[in-house]
């Protein structure tokens, strides 16, 4: 990725007065829809009536942002997900290569040996490796096969930590102690200080606002591990999406005979919010037509996103920008869901997992997501569907996460949390001593004035924070706002 140092914004062009658009092409190989470094091509008019798409970078950009474009920011996509929607700059669209179906012929056996090579591959010739630890089971996973791999090779490794408490107190420093205790691993252990203004904001980023959870205290993960010495960090991001069990899955389950694993699954369901009668209707979809199929899906499994389009943040001006493009997300999802003949359970996978976006470095320290590595995220997608699931744990969260469970030793129920770490409040505090009030954005058009009076939630906080960021941050670089109606 091009450094902020090294970004050049050339004079601007005029720019296509339309709207950003989400569009699937076909990937011209079976791992490119698994890379996620942005990639772009230039767009307007006159390249599609030449009929010639040709392969861009926003260093290359006309120097013009668009506020329909960054609009999609506020969408529920974006708000929900790690992604980076439209590209911000006229004149560029994200390159999106369409999703395959999930095939289920991939073998679980393979699973701890794939993810060690994929730790190889992020890691390259490296000696001293940083992993991100946040008491969870999906960075506990990823500790213990990089560890491995590390005592394996030489190579020297340590962890650090947000203590950011969750929702119910329990501190992250003090279950990843433990859990080094479990692992038998003797490795250097660094606590992030979780007061944010102890850190800077992350460096300006070209591909648009970033979207980090806590990205200040991001930051300060990335100096403790870089002051300590370590050569690149390691994340756990990537595994949910890949490897948890989906929902819709009663029918396969009752097809592999697995009953005991039914009544578990159906009994999870239910207290998860996904009542039996939603794995009846996923059941009975499999004899619709296609389209009629894909028609319920939506309201069925995604039924915020079918009734919160954009944002109450957005100027009249772009809010029908952000609405269409939305409409063009679900539209492109379902189509080729529909094409590839998707069940629900692939379809959920699919759309939990496609598009997405690696959270960009904080600082010059190299970061990677050894799961969303392309190799082993198109294997995890292509395990079988009833393989993610196993009544034999003792809790939900670990059933569900039955195939990140084994890659680890038996007994990690009795150190991990038994459930999915939320840390809403902290979240909160976050972005109350951190806010940033949007005033460019305000005066640019993009927000409404009494933005803060219509948030419905922390999300559009953060997000209306991350987009001041980033927009301060063009215009010092020389960039300027194209005219309402100008794409990305």
């Amino acid at each position: 990725m091009t450094s902020p140092q090294d970004t050049h914004l050339t004079p601007p062009r005029a720019a296509a007065e339309e709207r950003p658009s989400f569009r699937y092409v076909t990937a011209p190989d079976r791992l490119a829809p698994f890379i996620s470094d942005p990639a772009y091509r230039e767009t307007g008019p006159a390249y599609r009536e030449s009929g010639s798409e040709r392969v861009a970078s926003p260093s290359a950009a006309t120097g013009a942002y668009s506020l329909p474009a960054l609009a999609t920011w506020f969408t529920w996509p974006a708000l929900s997900t790690d992604l980076f929607p439209a590209a911000p700059w006229v004149g560029l669209e994200r390159v999106r290569h369409a999703p395959p179906r999930p095939r289920g012929h991939a073998r679980p056996g393979e699973l701890r040996d794939r993810l060690e090579a994929a730790v190889e591959r992020a890691i390259g010739d490296r000696e001293h490796v940083a992993v991100a630890t946040s008491g969870g089971l999906d960075s506990a996973a990823l500790l213990a096969v990089t560890a491995r791999l590390c005592r394996r090779t030489g190579r020297r490794l340590m962890t650090v930590t947000m203590d950011i408490p969750d929702d119910r107190g329990r501190r992250p420093k003090v279950v990843v102690d433990r859990l080094l205790e479990f692992l038998g691993l003797r490795c250097l252990h660094l606590r992030v200080d979780t007061a944010p203004r102890r850190w800077p904001e992350p460096d300006w980023c070209e591909h648009g606002p970033r979207f980090d959870g806590f990205p200040r205290l991001h930051r300060g993960m990335a100096e403790l591990a870089a002051d300590a010495g370590a050569q690149v960090l390691l994340q756990g991001s990537g595994a949910d999406q890949l490897l948890e069990a989906p929902g819709y899955m009663a029918a396969r389950l009752v097809r592999r005979g697995a009953f005991g694993d039914l009544a578990a699954y159906l009994k999870d369901a239910a207290a998860g919010g996904g009542p039996p009668l939603r794995e009846l209707t996923a059941a009975l979809s499999g004899g619709l037509n296609r389209k009629i199929s894909s028609a319920l899906y939506w309201p069925t499994a995604w039924p915020q996103r079918t009734r919160e389009p954009g944002s109450a943040l957005l100027t009249e001006e772009v809010h029908e920008a952000a609405c269409a493009w939305e409409r063009d997300y679900r539209r492109e999802s379902a189509r080729v869901a529909a094409e590839a003949g998707m069940s629900w359970a692939e379809a959920l996978m699919i759309h939990r997992t496609f598009p997405y976006d690696v959270v960009v470095p904080a600082t010059e320290l190299l970061e990677a997501a050894p799961f969303y590595d392309p190799a082993f995220a198109e294997y995890a997608l292509h395990l079988p569907a009833a393989a993610r699931y196993s009544s034999a744990y003792e809790n939900e969260y670990l059933r569900r996460k039955h195939l990140v469970t084994d890659l680890l030793p038996e007994g990690i129920g009795s150190v991990l949390p038994p459930y999915r770490q939320r840390g809403s409040r902290s979240y909160s505090r976050y972005w109350r001593l951190t806010r940033v009030e949007p005033t460019l954005a305000i005066e640019r058009g993009l927000l409404r004035p009494d933005w803060r009076t219509r948030c419905r939630d922390t999300f559009e906080v953060a997000t209306a924070s991350a987009v001041e960021l980033w927009l301060r941050g063009a215009e010092e670089r020389g960039a300027h706002m194209a005219g309402l109606g100008a794409t990305a």
